[in-house]
């Protein structure tokens, strides 16, 4: 398959006719009325089912999301490139050089 960048080729006024009718062919309009909601009638079922036992409902309180801890990553990107720095020697200590006495 090739992918071409836009502005790289045109599309021939044949390739986007064929798109349009690809596209109107798989499209449909929408109707709610075709579609059940098979989760909601489960839920219902089992409350009945539990109620016509005798059985009391209860639904538990939400709980409010738990956010974690809030990192700055650009703290965190210099901590990781100061940690994987490899770690420097001390500088060997310079040599002193000898001056050429003038005695000789």
């Amino acid at each position: 398959m090739t992918i071409f960048r836009s502005g790289e080729r045109k599309a021939s006024r044949r390739e986007i006719d064929l798109g349009a009718h690809v596209i109107e062919s798989l499209s449909d309009e929408v109707q709610p009325g075709k579609y059940r909601d098979e989760f909601r009638e489960r839920v219902r079922g089992a409350i009945l089912d539990e109620t016509s036992k005798g059985r009391e409902i209860s639904v538990a309180a939400r709980v409010a999301p738990q956010h974690g801890q809030i990192i700055d990553l650009m703290q965190a990107l210099k901590q990781s490139i100061e940690k994987a720095k490899p770690k420097q020697k001390a500088a060997p200590a310079q040599r002193k050089r000898k001056i050429a006495s003038s005695d000789s």
